[in-house]
């Protein structure tokens, strides 16, 4: 099955193969459309994993749907949306293609302590700025913004712990 994924407003198209017993990655701009295996195996239930690309481990949070999807992986904050071959065609159809609009209320991913926010009430973003740094499992997490908008409530503070599921930033 192909995947299309808008990560950070950049979209790759990923094959899922299984075969053998095993899960494979096919990228089309690797050489030859190279096959890497790939395990996400839960960790927790609530939305941690553990990620095994190739010979590469890495642990993986996930909250929010397949169209507005936070993963933090390894110490980095992504915003994607991922839609199979046959969502990316009937949003096509739609013509609602394109990167979310607006704003919203950004959340925690997973409980934290507020390191620093970098964003104040009234400063407009673009998407992918950094908002905040969130430390969690002993490593540093840039949060960023998942859309263009304007910071309308800033709902933490530097010293702050937050649980998942908090908000942290709204983007009007």
């Amino acid at each position: 099955m192909k995947y299309h994924v808008e990560l950070d407003g950049e979209t790759v198209t990923v094959q899922i193969v299984e075969r053998a017993g095993g899960v494979f990655a096919v990228h089309p701009d690797l050489a030859g459309g190279a096959e890497t295996p790939v395990e996400l195996a839960p960790v927790r239930s609530d939305g941690s994993y553990s990620l095994l690309i190739g010979t590469a481990q890495l642990p993986m949070v996930a909250s929010g749907t397949n169209d507005d999807l936070t993963m933090i992986l390894g110490a980095e904050t992504w915003h994607c949306a991922v839609m199979d071959e046959r969502e990316s065609l009937a949003r096509a159809a739609e013509g609602a293609g394109g990167a979310r609009q607006g704003g919203g209320v950004l959340r925690s991913v997973m409980p934290g302590i507020v390191r620093d926010v970098r964003v104040a009430v009234g400063d407009d973003v673009e998407r992918g700025t950094p908002l905040l740094i969130l430390e969690a499992m002993k490593m540093e997490n840039e949060i960023r913004a998942d859309a263009a908008g304007t910071v309308t409530v800033v709902h933490v503070a530097a010293g702050m712990a937050v649980a998942k599921g908090d908000p942290l930033i709204t983007l009007g």
